[in-house]
Parts: structure tokens; C-alpha cells; sequence
């Protein structure tokens, strides 16, 4: 089995978990973000899709491989192009081609912690307590339609991504800056994988790994 049949075959079975997180969501397909979902919804999505974005980026990185790609002039983006502010318009955002950096412990600043709600003296003869307020059982759920659908859309447009994901690379690399990321994949395990697979994009994502790690294999001729 060569490359491309198991891509297609990996990439069949993240779109059948993208229709299910946004049937979970009640998300329509090109329609707008729904007004809020539950918390619970919410922590369900997130088990999927982030080991679901981390196995489309590899993906799209074994397609990018060998694309020969030609740098033009960069040009400014069009008025309008671009919506003002975090999250306002209604444009899908790009798919982020690029795993997050991952983070260390030992290198993060330390830092005071938090007091929890107590008592605060307020005067002289009485006392001022302060209550966290509690917990809502619904939350905006904005981002996280964003991200399904930069998801999806991604998922419908591989050999573009994998274009573009090639164009980035040999942009930075000519650039010669030294502290811009040229590979896509951070080192250790990607950003959502569990040692025990408990949901099939567990595996997906095991596969998928692996097929980005390994060196590209000639197409089947047989």
C-alpha cells in the first residue's frame, strides 16, 4: 500500500469525525456559529479536534514533499481583506499549518499564585468576603466553530494547503532566519496524542505521525 492510498484512506476518516463534532456542536456546514453550547459539548469537541488538526498537518506536510514552488513578490493584502479583531467577520481563518510550540516546565518563568476568595478587610469593625462567581454551564463556543471550520475546509483543499505549506517553507528558508520554523512537526509527540488509545483519532493520528516521520516512498506501479 503506497502513500497516497493510505493518505486517502486517513483522510476519509478525519472527515467522518468532522461531520461528527459538528453534528455534536449543531454546526451547519458554511452556515455561522451557533450561539452557545454546553461545557460538557465543549471538552467532547476538544478530544477530537486537536489530535484531528495535528494528523491533517501531517498530512498535508507528506504532500508538500517534492512541490517545486516559485516565490513571487509578496503583496500587501487588499482593504477589507482581513477582519479587525480577534475573531470578528464571518471569513474562515486559515488552517494552521504549524504545531504549537510545545512547552516546557522547567523553562517558564515562575510566578506568584493566585489567592483564592477570602477575607478582605474593608475597615475597622467589619469584613468584606469575596465569592468567585459560579461556573456557567453553557460557553461561547465562536473559536471553537472557527476552528472546525478552518478544519473542514482544509480537509476539502489538501493539495492547496500542501502548496502553501510549501511556499511558507521556501519563503522562510530564504529568508534565512534562524528562528522561524521551517518543519511543521515540533519533536516529541504531537500536540494531542495519547499513549492509550481510547477514540479513533488515537490511531489516526499514531498513523499519521508515523507516515511524516518516515521517508517518501515511490507510488505503487503494480
Amino acid at each position: 500500500m503506497n502513500d497516497a492510498v493510505i493518505i486517502k484512506y486517513q483522510v476519509a476518516a478525519l472527515m467522518r469525525l468532522v461531520a461528527s463534532m459538528f453534528a455534536l456542536v449543531g454546526l451547519v456546514p458554511g452556515g455561522t456559529a451557533v450561539v452557545s453550547i454546553p461545557t460538557e459539548v465543549r471538552r467532547q469537541v476538544l478530544r477530537v479536534l486537536q489530535p484531528a488538526e495535528s494528523a491533517l498537518r501531517r498530512v498535508i506536510l507528506v504532500k508538500a514533499r517534492g512541490l517545486v514552488v516559485s516565490l513571487g513578490p509578496k503583496r500587501p493584502a487588499p482593504k477589507g481583506a482581513l477582519p479587525k479583531g480577534k475573531g470578528a467577520g464571518d471569513r474562515i481563518p486559515a488552517f494552521v499549518l504549524f504545531d504549537p510550540r510545545k512547552w516546557f516546565r522547567e523553562l517558564a518563568k515562575p510566578h506568584r499564585p493566585l489567592r483564592g476568595a477570602g477575607p478582605r478587610i474593608s475597615g475597622f469593625d467589619e469584613q468584606r468576603f469575596d465569592t468567585p462567581a459560579p461556573r456557567s454551564a453553557e460557553v461561547n463556543p465562536a473559536s471553537l466553530c472557527r476552528r472546525l471550520q478552518a478544519l473542514q475546509k482544509a480537509l476539502e483543499t489538501i493539495p492547496a494547503q500542501a502548496k502553501r505549506l510549501a511556499r511558507l517553507q521556501a519563503r522562510r528558508r530564504a529568508l534565512g532566519e534562524p528562528l522561524r520554523r521551517i518543519e511543521p512537526r515540533r519533536p516529541g509527540w504531537p500536540p494531542g496524542y495519547r499513549k492509550h488509545h481510547t477514540h479513533p483519532v488515537d490511531v489516526i493520528l499514531k498513523d499519521c505521525d508515523i507516515l511524516a516521520r518516515q521517508d517518501p516512498r515511490p507510488p505503487d506501479k503494480s
